[in-house]
């Protein structure tokens, strides 16, 4: 690399070792965006893995890494709780070995029982483990990273934190996770006000209903509760969105890629719904 080539850009992509997850689709397209990638997941013990798949030799982030490296892409892989700071430390260093740190996407998250618990009746620990997993763990990794950032010779940088529908809408039964998504909204207004100095822009994503591990255990509970099936549950869910449709994957991905790519240099502050409509109606 000579003087005047600038460092690769390298983005972190948390929460991103499940084989349907929109961890997965992100660290796909930003790679193939031109990102060196850091794929990060919390435990890749075959045991936490769904059964299909340990039934489809799914490997975690290592398998996430492989994709992109058969597709050109420069990736490695970070294993750790989001909580420590010493997983924070490892995917700083991770990311300034591939190049310049210039994309932090915290995509990981829990949905902390959701639609098994009143606000008020949330278990102490659901609550508390909800709140830092969704909440804490940005301030978390923040603290490492974004000193990093402010002084990355990246030319275009960006922080992404997911939020969802439930972060701008009460739903009930959702225990603790309607309130921490929706601090996860303000706190990416107060850091766009607070990084644009070292132009560092923050965003958010919110998805709308999009057929992960996660949602499946979600609407499942709602089954339950309802005394009727999961297929019922997604059937009626299907019915409150305008385009008739749930999201990709590849659609919340693309989100990603807008905000973080060039398209997306003069946007910061803001709180992007891919939802299909569903919060319109």
């Amino acid at each position: 690399m000579n003087a005047s080539t600038p460092p690769r850009p390298v983005a972190i992509v948390t929460g991103a070792g499940r084989e349907r997850g929109i961890g997965r689709a992100i660290a796909e397209r930003l790679a193939g965006d031109g990102f060196a990638v850091v794929v990060h997941q919390r435990n890749d013990d075959p045991a936490s893995f769904t059964e299909a798949e340990r039934a489809s030799g799914w490997r975690g982030a290592a398998s996430v890494v492989d994709q992109i490296r058969r597709s050109g892409g420069t990736a490695d892989t970070v294993r750790g709780d989001v909580m420590l700071r010493s997983t924070a430390e490892e995917l700083l260093a991770s990311a300034t070995a591939l190049g310049a740190p210039a994309v932090l996407v915290n995509n990981h998250g829990t949905a902390g029982e959701a639609n098994a618990h009143l606000a008020h009746t949330a278990p102490d620990d659901v609550w508390d483990s909800t709140i830092a997993i969704n909440l804490t763990s940005l301030h978390r990794l923040c603290s490492v990273i974004v000193p990093a950032l402010a002084q990355s010779e990246a030319t275009n940088k960006s922080i992404v934190h997911f939020s969802s529908t439930a972060g701008h809408r009460a739903l009930a039964r959702y225990g603790a996770y309607c309130a921490s998504k929706a601090a996860v909204e303000q706190l990416t207004r107060q850091q766009a006000i607070e990084l644009a100095r070292w132009g560092v822009r923050v965003n958010c994503v919110a998805p709308g209903l999009t057929p992960t591990d996660m949602i499946d255990g979600t609407l499942q509970r709602a089954a339950d509760a309802a005394r009727t099936d999961l297929d019922a549950i997604w059937a009626a869910s299907l019915k409150r969105i305008p385009l008739r449709r749930f999201a990709g994957t590849e659609d919340i991905a693309n989100a990603v890629a807008f905000l973080t790519g060039p398209q997306g240099a003069y946007i910061t502050g803001q709180i992007l719904t891919v939802d299909g409509g569903m919060t319109l109606v």
